[in-house]
């Protein structure tokens, strides 16, 4: 073998092999991996293997403390990536919302359970106090008819011949007190009232029927009674009664000072007659009253 062989290419500095040793050994320029380091046989075992079939040998650069991670085959580490503060401040405002809206549905259920209860109990109420008028009416009603039935049969009252024989019918339940008989020849007084009669002297006391002949002509009697009805006091009608036989003038209204009552006045022959109740209270007995009211031939 030439002995001039040199790796410095006739400059180089490196000395020529040593042409004592294996004349297949390939020169070693430092670039060949495959060649273990000369060294003890002993520690060779131990060294890890540096190349795995199908594996690309680390880099082993001693120059630096960071490994190089362009290197192929050897796998870099993720970059680590900045947490984005957008995503938990649309999550927070998200939950806000959320806190919102549960809030708002509380609210509306106990104003709408509240609400519930008012109308529950105003219903209640309402009912109730349905129920109590209706059986106050329906006691009202059971006291009329009983009341109504004590009255029956009605009593038969008849004026004097002499004052042209007038009578009615009124309740039975009802007392009657006369006060001045045609044997004064002068005028007639009969005073009706439930239970008992007020005194007739009081100016105060009031009757559920007075019957009255005054022994003076119609015109005179109704004098008074057509100026109040001219002024607004009173109001007036024709009466008629007895099947027409019964002919007069219905007064309503004011009859007497705080006296707001109903009466009838007609011709007797040469007399006035006057049926009167002092209140409205006893209204339905005193129309009743003048459905009877009849005038008997002597």
């Amino acid at each position: 073998m030439d002995q001039n062989w040199n790796n410095g290419a006739n400059g180089g500095s490196m000395p020529a092999p040593n042409m004592g040793m294996d004349p297949n050994a390939v020169p070693n320029n430092g670039m060949n991996m495959n060649q273990q380091p000369m060294g003890d046989p002993s520690q060779q075992g131990a060294m890890p293997q540096m190349q795995q079939p199908g594996m690309q040998a680390p880099n082993m650069n001693m120059g630096g403390s960071a490994p190089v991670v362009n290197q192929p085959g050897v796998v870099a580490p993720p970059a680590p990536v900045a947490t984005k503060n957008n995503g938990s401040l649309v999550e927070t405002i998200i939950l806000v919302i959320v806190c919102l809206v549960a809030a708002a549905a509380i609210v509306v259920a106990v104003m709408f359970y509240m609400k519930f209860k008012d109308l529950e109990e105003n219903y209640t109420t309402e009912l109730d106090s349905k129920v109590a008028t209706a059986v106050a009416e329906e006691q009202e009603n059971s006291a009329k008819k009983i009341e109504e039935e004590k009255k029956k049969p009605n009593l038969e009252f008849r004026g004097p011949e002499d004052y042209g024989s007038v009578s009615f019918q009124y309740p039975r339940t009802w007392s009657v007190y006369i006060d001045k008989d045609a044997s004064d020849n002068g005028d007639f007084y009969a005073y009706f009232n439930p239970v008992s009669v007020p005194p007739t002297g009081n100016q105060n006391s009031r009757y559920a029927l007075r019957f009255v002949i005054y022994n003076r002509q119609y015109d005179e009697v109704v004098k008074k009674l057509v100026t109040n009805v001219n002024n607004g006091k009173l109001k007036s009608q024709v009466f008629k009664a007895n099947n027409g036989q019964i002919s007069g003038t219905r007064f309503e209204g004011e009859l007497e000072s705080k006296v707001i009552g109903t009466l009838v006045a007609f011709k007797v022959n040469d007399k006035t007659a006057v049926l009167r109740t002092d209140s409205n209270v006893l209204m339905d007995d005193y129309e009743q009253i003048l459905t009877t009211l009849r005038r008997n031939s002597n």
